[in-house]
């Protein structure tokens, strides 16, 4: 498939249908501008629910349907909860899954509003029974970007919390960072939300702040590009702040 448009094209297929697709509308949406600059297209899907496997399945219903090209650099990610112990077992099938039709899963664990709760400074970062226990955590928050308690339908999620985007990338990445000293593999560790990676592979980040993927990365409108690890402070270039695009 060939196509005149330079963008790349990323689909971003939710666990369930409202709280992961309100959230990424509402992005796609305030990063227009943003978007544009990295020359990226976002397409957002809600999700059925159930157990892994099936919203695996899903995302590749969906990711037919979107037809992506990957030698253009076209991609699909599924936004998926570890929930509790109970889903363990259903994530090894899930993930064979996404890696023979080429979806890449975004994990939050316990739950999405995990990466919710990381908007807010100085959450706690010991083990969540639940997504119920993260929710009432949120709850001690969320009066101050909403009037009412929380709400998994609530279409202005990302509005309320627009302005704390960058509290919580650099809080999610910074609890990776410190799961990997300790030895573990950051993903579906309790309490730990990866989104914060593919934010930065939708809109890029920014001198002055930490590297959250290892890999190549060049300023957007540059040649240049250097490679990075996972924490590095991605530098200015001839004293000018510029915006990190990740090459992969």
């Amino acid at each position: 498939m060939s196509r005149s448009n330079p963008k790349r094209r990323i689909l971003i297929v939710g666990e369930g249908r409202e709280t992961e697709y309100n959230y990424f509308v509402g992005f796609r949406n305030a990063f227009e501008r943003e978007l544009e600059a990295a020359a990226v297209s976002i397409t957002v899907r809600r999700g059925k629910g159930g157990d892994a496997r099936s919203i695996a399945k899903t995302a590749i219903a969906e990711a037919k349907r979107f037809e992506p090209n990957r030698k253009l650099g076209d991609r699909v990610f599924l936004l998926l909860d570890t929930e509790g112990v109970g889903r363990a077992p259903e994530l090894d099938a899930a993930e064979v899954l996404a890696r023979q039709n080429d979806i890449e899963i975004v994990y939050s664990s316990p739950a999405f509003e995990y990466w919710l709760l990381c908007h807010f400074a100085n959450i706690p970062k010991g083990y969540f029974n639940d997504c119920s226990a993260i929710i009432a955590e949120l709850n001690k928050h969320w009066k101050s970007v909403c009037k009412s308690e929380y709400d998994k339908a609530d279409i202005a999620v990302f509005d309320r919390l627009s302005s704390m985007l960058h509290i919580a990338r650099a809080q999610a990445l910074n609890i990776d960072l410190a799961n990997i000293r300790n030895g573990n593999v950051a993903a579906k560790v309790n309490p730990s939300s990866q989104v914060y990676e593919l934010i930065a592979r939708l809109i890029g980040v920014q001198s002055n702040e930490r590297c959250p993927i290892g890999g190549n990365w060049k300023p957007i409108g540059r040649t240049s590009i250097s490679e990075f690890s996972k924490g590095d402070l991605l530098p200015q270039i001839n004293g000018e702040i510029v915006v990190w695009q990740l090459m992969a």
